[in-house]
């Protein structure tokens, strides 16, 4: 299925999808937590749900996180992995744990942001409590114990590394949908040599019927924030702060033509990506932009499956020398149970000239 695709920086190449976990195998599903992280170079985790296909045909978040590393920059992949804190929760039956999000702020550090979620509703996901969070200081050989990240109900939507220092997005209702003036997006950092993680900010984007959010370094090293709007799948609201999310200088909303939910947001050689779910949650969308804030008509892959497409990315050097994308992504192979997947894109003139 490996394609080229016109960007407004130039061609971008979207490779053939890999099947990365195999949940129809071993019937389960992967709801959810796509987290990915490079704790050194070429040194990478990829995390994973492993949750129940039977509750809610696999649209839960009923069951705990895996990881695999790699040693090669995603070439080839370890064994599985379960991270403790999240197989203790779920077997506890307290509560269970998504990990959409974590980074590397140092070599071999890994902070990883743990979203606590209800077992006792369906869904397993809302309503949300506290975050928490878990560090490692060995690439995820072992883990600190948990600790608090805010007091604020919420789920923690995405994060940054910037010179040593943690920042994380997390919107702050109880609730996947903000219906009140106080469910807003906050952005929280922790420095380093720090244990905790303090406020930084609210985000001056409207909290009401909003849900899912990213966060991007641009390059020209301003912070920008993303939300999806339910009222508006084709407006996507985006704040630029240029003292990373101390304050925010710049508010609007970009036209996503064919919509998008659940953004996931990068920057590779001169071009920007946006990746999700399109409008109506039919398809995976692939947009590019010159500067992150303007988009093109984007281009949807596999528009007849629906019920899928939670996705993440992480931007690593190829064997050729050159930086690439890895996307990982859910893909159903059964209702709303669903595999995961990655796809290798790659953008800029040297990448593709070979």
């Amino acid at each position: 299925m490996a394609f080229t695709i016109e960007g407004p920086c130039g061609d971008v190449r979207l490779g053939d999808p890999e099947l990365f976990v195999d949940n129809e195998g071993r019937g389960r599903s992967g709801h959810m937590s796509h987290a990915l992280v490079e704790y050194a170079p070429g040194q990478v985790l990829a995390f994973n749900s492993n949750v129940s296909a039977v509750r809610l045909r696999g649209h839960s978040g009923y069951g705990w996180i895996e990881y695999r590393r790699s040693l090669d920059a995603g070439q080839t992949w370890g064994e599985i992995e379960d991270l403790p804190y999240a197989k203790r929760a779920f077997l506890d039956g307290e509560f269970t744990i998504t990990l959409e999000k974590a980074v590397s702020p140092a070599e071999k550090q890994i902070v990883a942001f743990c979203t606590r979620n209800t077992p006792y509703q369906p869904v397993c996901c809302e309503p949300w409590l506290t975050p928490y969070f878990v560090i490692s200081s060995d690439g995820g050989r072992t883990w600190s114990e948990e600790r608090e990240l805010t007091s604020y109900n919420g789920r923690l939507y995405d994060a940054v590394a910037h010179e040593g220092s943690s920042y994380v997005l997390e919107f702050c209702s109880d609730r996947f949908l903000g219906t009140l003036p106080d469910h807003v997006y906050r952005v929280f950092v922790m420095g380093p040599g720090e244990q905790s993680f303090r406020e930084l900010s609210t985000v001056p984007i409207s909290g009401l019927g909003r849900g899912y959010g990213s966060l991007l370094l641009r390059h020209d090293g301003s912070l920008a924030c993303y939300a999806y709007n339910v009222d508006d799948e084709q407006h996507m609201d985006f704040a630029v702060s240029h003292d990373m999310g101390q304050t925010w200088d710049r508010v609007g909303a970009s036209l996503v033509a064919k919509g998008i939910r659940n953004p996931q947001t990068a920057y590779l050689n001169g071009t920007y990506f946006l990746h999700g779910r399109a409008g109506d949650g039919k398809g995976f969308v692939i947009y590019t932009s010159a500067d992150g804030l303007v988009w093109d008509e984007g281009f949807i892959i596999e528009p007849d499956k629906r019920s899928c497409y939670y996705s993440n990315n992480l931007v690593l050097q190829g064997p050729d020398g050159f930086d690439r994308l890895l996307v990982q992504y859910s893909d159903a192979y059964l209702e709303a149970r669903v595999n995961v997947m990655h796809m290798w894109v790659e953008a800029g003139g040297p990448a593709l000239s070979r």
